[in-house]
This record gives structure tokens, sequence and C-alpha cells, in this order.
């Protein structure tokens, strides 16, 4: 179980090391908040946005892949990082069940609408 806690803070922090490497002049907190919120998955329940984004931003640091100065900006260890995913500390049990969870959403996704066009056509 704790595999799975670790995998799911290492996705985060690919996500939020991605997104700063594309913002040449960083990013603050506030912003990363703002812009991981548009993540489908990003929150975790019983924490705040704020919350989540300020646990991973200090991991981030504590491994020196990001600093701070006015904007929180990756520095070149952690482009080294996001270029080397043998580095990653995911586990291929979590992958596969992400990998997973989206192939069912997309099928119940699929089966609902048609459902939805089906029960649209038949006269009550």
């Amino acid at each position: 179980m704790e595999s799975r806690v670790d995998s799911g803070l290492e996705i985060r922090r690919i996500l939020l090391l991605t997104r700063l490497k594309d913002v040449s002049k960083g990013m603050t907190l506030p912003q990363l908040v703002k812009d991981c919120g548009k993540v489908s998955g990003w929150n975790i329940p019983g924490k705040t946005a704020w919350e989540v984004v300020q646990h991973v931003v200090q991991t981030l640091i504590d491994d020196k892949l990001v600093s701070l100065g006015t904007k929180f900006v990756v520095t070149v260890r952690g482009r080294e990082y996001l270029e080397d995913p043998l580095k990653w500390r995911i586990d291929d049990r979590t992958t596969e069940e992400l990998a997973d969870n989206m192939f069912w959403k997309e099928i119940y996704d699929v089966f609902d609408k048609a459902y939805r066009r089906l029960k649209s056509r038949i006269p009550r």
C-alpha cells in the first residue's frame, strides 16, 4: 500500500516538473495550484489543492529538482531527472492500475453515451 502512495506522489512530481520545465520564467505557488487544479485526479480527498501542491513542491525542493527565487523553476538536476524515467519511483503495479482504470473509464463513458442515445430514441 505504501508504494502506491509513493507512486501517486511521484506522478504528481513528474507532472509538476513537466509543467515547470515548459515555463521558462517559473511559476508562483498560486499559479501552480491553479494549474494543477485542472489536472484530472490531482486532488487527494481530505486535503486542499494548496496542501497537495505545497507538499509535492517541497519534495522537489528537498531533492534539489526545483529551486525557488521569486518563482519556482526546474533545476538542471530536475531536467535530467525528467529525461531519465529509470530514476522515477513508479512501480509496475501502480502503472498497470492507472492504465487499467483509464481503460475502464473510457469503456464506461462509451456505454453511457450509447445508452443515453438509445434511451432518448425509445418513445415513452
